[in-house]
């Protein structure tokens, strides 16, 4: 049950990597599999570094209060999550220009790799190099810390879990990047967005009813 919970959250925070990669694959930009180790790495360390803040954070904190605390976060980030891409859906029709500088102002921690995914393509070579993957692992990473660390908040998640988090960003870029050519129906494409979000408020709710 620990490790479906694990990958739940590891899903619900990686949902970019997704998106990343199908804007990738759509711009025929490849990630080697060295770049994509990179990514991991980062995302591994990125994770480790939230849950042991989680823990120093919880012992100045009562359990309870910490719980509590774990699971209004994980719902903030989860209602900002579907609200923000509601938003962006809404403005994007009337000036797409806008996309990159709407999500930083709007206080999203990461680069909007999927409206300028070349933006980290450095050297313009339509290759990721792993030097350059550290800015996309970066990028993803810092984007889950905060609900890794609320998720620690509620309740000690196993040590395994940078692992599975890596595995899980590794893949979804993988996946995204393979699939992109598919050509998904564009009804499906624009259901996406809410999903990370849906299932964090998901995943809230059933701790503070537990």
């Amino acid at each position: 049950m620990q490790m479906l919970y694990v990958i739940l959250l590891g899903f619900a925070v990686s949902f970019d990597a997704l998106l990343a990669g199908v804007a990738y694959g759509v711009r025929k930009i490849t990630v080697p599999f060295s770049s994509l180790l990179v990514v991991g790495a980062v995302t591994a360390v990125c994770t480790a570094v939230a849950m042991i803040a989680a823990q120093g954070t919880g012992m100045l904190i009562a359990p309870q209060s910490a719980v509590m605390i774990g699971a209004f976060l994980l719902l903030l980030i989860g209602l900002w999550s579907v609200f923000q891409e509601y938003l962006i859906k809404r403005l994007t029709p009337r000036r797409s220009d806008d996309l990159p500088q709407l999500r930083i102002k709007l206080g999203k921690l990461i680069v909007n790799i999927l409206a300028d995914p070349e933006a980290v393509d450095i050297d313009h070579s339509r290759s990721i190099s792993p030097s350059e993957a550290i800015f996309l692992g970066l990028a993803l990473g810092l984007d889950n810390m905060v609900a890794t660390f609320a998720a620690e908040l509620l309740g000690v998640l196993p040590l395994y879990t940078p692992l599975v988090m890596a595995v899980i960003q590794m893949g979804l870029i993988w996946s995204g990047i393979t699939f992109a050519s598919r050509l998904l129906p564009e009804s499906v494409k624009e259901r996406f967005p809410y999903l990370p979000g849906t299932l964090l408020i998901i995943m809230s709710v059933l701790r503070i009813v537990k």
